[in-house]
């Protein structure tokens, strides 16, 4: 498939570059300030910390690979603040380089198209979750449907598409639907029937009928692990009450965030796809401009109400939403700009009068949405991303501004505790009940207290000042009587052994020296 370059636009790709960029800037952000530990990133990281492997969450074998850069990096010896940013990178690097391989797909073929990527990558921050197998599953699938899109000729393409059956596979009971979605484009590409698909080689539409065929029986593999294997932690969350709550988000300006960026995406397609036809692709134009306004005004909303402690949500499937159909109006979008171009070949060579006339009047439609795809000489679209990349960012910032500020105060309380063991619970600590403490205040708090310890120089030189842990109930008494600590699901470790990882920590007055 030759570049897509006639009719593209710079101002698109300079808006694309700049969307980008600041996306780049808020995951990078999120990575310094440490966000993907938030919940259940800190337990994974205490965990690596403490036994030097990775966690396999859920049999979910896929969820190790962004562990091993912080695994590797404490077999080799580096402290725990070097490692804590290995990690929190590792797994904010999943978004950042799916978002750039995407746009560096995009930005000489139809930069356009990024106008129904980014909603996608918009709603998935109202996750706070940077560790969810779920996300990523949908993350990694962007980059791979547009080059199965873009360039299917491609011998990489083909091996990528290949290999991401049984990553998708391993990762998450619900990535069957990415494994499907994959293997339905592939079936499409594979299809010379008519004009559809006729961009592609016949000796490569057998590889990807192949492929395709890979990819649903990895889905179906998928679909009957899920359907038999599930343990009890997966089954509870099939209980109604569990799911509603997994499914949506917490407040009134979440929802609306959501129902604003379905309206983006609609029409977003609708103006790439009708653009020239007719005066109604203006008109959606400006109902574009319109969503994207209010979106971005919900977005500072969304922004405040983190930094408030509101709407602190693990993660939300109904963010997944936009993305699946932000990929549906991609694939729709490129698989009907290429029969029109190939109806448009068709017309060049000069088949008979008749049905040339035919063929032509396709070919000018087909070319019409190409033209929709370059956008050329349109400014709402380069001002739609320039708004999105905003947006993107400003929730981004939010999110790391309301971590840090509230690990912030859990490493103040930790440090200047009088005790050795503070006790936690649904109303204890004092100090956790402010509302921007909310962020920090959950049931992995005591790993996140240890995994995100400060270090508080002494006079002594290369000493730092100990701080106390943080345990449930009666937990404290139970550290002082036996030298155990009894963390959350069931982890119990003597003190000397995480005292020796995460230290130096506070001893309590009954233990030996």
């Amino acid at each position: 498939m030759k570049d897509w370059t006639a009719n593209e636009s710079d101002a698109l790709r300079s808006a694309g570059d700049f969307a980008v960029a600041l996306a780049v800037c808020g995951y990078v952000v999120a990575a310094v300030v440490g966000l993907p530990l938030f919940e259940d990133g800190s337990f994974y990281f205490f965990t690596i910390v403490i036994e030097q492997a990775a966690v396999v969450p859920n049999l979910r074998v896929s969820a190790v690979l962004p562990q091993l850069p912080a695994v590797m990096a404490f077999s080799l010896g580096a402290d725990l603040a070097l490692g804590r940013f290995i990690f929190s990178a590792a797994y904010m690097a999943i978004p950042l380089v799916t978002l750039v391989g995407s746009w560096l797909l995009l930005r000489r073929r139809g930069p356009a198209l990024l106008l129904l990527v980014l909603p996608s990558f918009l709603a998935l921050q109202l996750n706070f979750s940077g560790v969810s197998e779920l996300l990523s599953g949908l993350y990694l699938t962007w980059p791979v449907l547009l080059a199965m899109l873009l360039v299917p000729q491609r011998r990489w393409v083909m091996a990528l598409a290949i290999g991401w059956g049984p990553l998708l596979l391993l990762l998450h009971p619900l990535a069957f639907i990415f494994c499907f979605g994959l293997g339905l484009v592939a079936w499409l590409l594979s299809w010379g029937a008519g004009d559809w698909g006729a961009w592609v080689a016949v000796k490569e539409r057998l590889v990807w009928r192949r492929i395709g065929l890979w990819l649903v029986a990895n889905g179906l593999a998928r679909v009957a692990w899920t359907a038999f294997g599930l343990n009890d932690y997966e089954r509870g969350r099939l209980n109604p009450s569990s799911a509603l709550g997994y499914l949506f988000g917490e407040t009134v300006a979440q929802h609306l965030l959501i129902a604003m960026l379905v309206c983006v995406t609609l029409l977003g397609f609708w103006v790439l796809h009708r653009r020239s036809l007719s005066s109604r692709a203006s008109r959606a134009s400006r109902a574009l401009m319109l969503f994207l306004w209010l979106a971005l005004l919900i977005v500072a909303w969304v922004s405040i109400e983190y930094l408030l402690g509101k709407g602190i949500v693990l993660k939300s499937a109904m963010t997944l939403g936009v993305g699946l159909l932000g990929m549906t109006a991609v694939t729709w979008l490129v698989l009907q700009r290429e029969t029109g171009r190939i109806l448009q070949r068709e017309t060049e060579r000069g088949v008979e009068r008749e049905a040339g006339q035919s063929i032509q009047w396709k070919a000018e439609r087909g070319m019409q949405k190409e033209a929709g795809l370059g956008a050329a000489g349109s400014k709402r679209p380069s001002t739609a991303m320039h708004m999105l990349g905003v947006a993107l960012l400003m929730l981004l910032m939010a999110k790391s501004s309301a971590w840090w500020t509230g690990v912030r105060g859990l490493q103040d309380m930790v440090a200047s505790s009088d005790t050795a063991c503070i006790p936690f619970g649904d109303h204890e600590p004092y100090s956790l009940q402010w509302p921007w403490m909310v962020i920090t205040d959950s049931w992995p708090t005591p790993f996140t207290a240890l995994v995100t310890r400060p270090f508080v120089p002494t006079s002594e030189e290369g000493q730092f000042q100990p701080i106390a842990v943080m345990l449930k109930h009666d937990c404290c008494e139970q550290l002082r009587a036996t030298g155990m600590l009894h963390l959350p699901v069931g982890v119990s470790l003597p003190f000397e052994a995480v005292d020796a990882a995460l230290g130096p920590l506070r001893r309590p007055g009954l233990l030996p020296q």
